[in-house]
């Protein structure tokens, strides 16, 4: 199962991470990058994860006004604990931005969950993409909520139908 997210919901989630907040090319090359890394991280090629890569990176790119051939890939991934720390250390750096970073967050968290299982190791990054981007908690579970319901399918439509049943 692909998310698919097209225009309207990409720029719902933009919304939602970076309000009103620019986004620099240095930071959008940064945010891609997290990206590729919660596509990766589990070392399974998933045709999902593959095809929503492809998809977020396009409309970032377009949405943002940045040539799509300007990010390079983040290679090597890392394979342990302690090289995921030190690359998103130095990730994190390149996002000086709440919005950055929240955007960053959540769609790796998109990424992480678009082939409905979640290995320990992604997992793992999320919790360590959470510390190094010093989102806190409270702030995660919103973000996370919001991306949530807009990529799900019908989220409002039930919510409304439920709550008119109470």
């Amino acid at each position: 199962m692909t998310l698919a997210i097209d225009d309207a919901k990409f720029q719902q989630i933009l919304d939602v991470t970076l309000g009103v907040q620019p986004i620099s090319p240095p930071e959008i090359g940064a945010v891609l990058q997290v990206v590729q890394l919660a596509a990766e991280v589990d070392l399974d090629e998933d045709p999902a994860e593959l095809t929503l890569l492809r998809s977020l990176t396009e409309r970032l790119c377009t949405a943002t006004g940045i040539a799509l051939d300007r990010f390079p890939r983040l290679s090597p991934i890392p394979t342990d604990d302690e090289e995921r720390a030190a690359q998103l250390a130095a990730l994190v750096q390149r996002l000086p931005t709440t919005g950055a970073r929240d955007l960053a967050f959540a769609l790796a968290y998109l990424m992480i969950v678009s082939d409905l299982e979640l290995a320990p190791v992604e997992d793992a990054l999320l919790e360590q993409l959470q510390r190094a981007l010093t989102i806190p908690p409270e702030r995660a579970s919103r973000l996370l909520d919001a991306v949530g319901r807009i990529v799900t399918p019908g989220a409002d439509e039930a919510r409304q139908a439920a709550t008119t049943m109470c």
